[in-house]
């Protein structure tokens, strides 16, 4: 896994285009994820941690993206009781 790790980060620091970028990290799977769910899912802070996504993550906050479900359902106890189960 670290070397996916690795190149999953030089990639994200080879991409000059933050729009290219955030296009990339939203960009969903067969299940409906995209990559930022996909990061949180799997704990893998090293990326999200990243100051380019970083950076994307705080623009979609304070954007106008559209962001499904609410708050209550991003909650850690209701992600235990109710979250998706692969």
């Amino acid at each position: 896994m670290g070397h996916i790790m690795n190149m999953a980060q030089e990639y994200i620091e080879s991409v000059d285009e933050e729009n290219f970028l955030t296009a990339v990290m939203l960009e969903k799977d067969y299940s409906g994820r995209d990559s930022l769910r996909i990061c949180v899912e799997l704990e893998l802070l090293e990326l999200i941690q990243a100051p380019k996504i970083e950076a994307i993550i705080k623009r979609i906050h304070n954007s106008n993206f559209m962001q499904d479900g609410d708050l209550y359902e991003m909650s850690t106890s209701y992600q235990i009781m109710f979250g998706n189960k692969l």
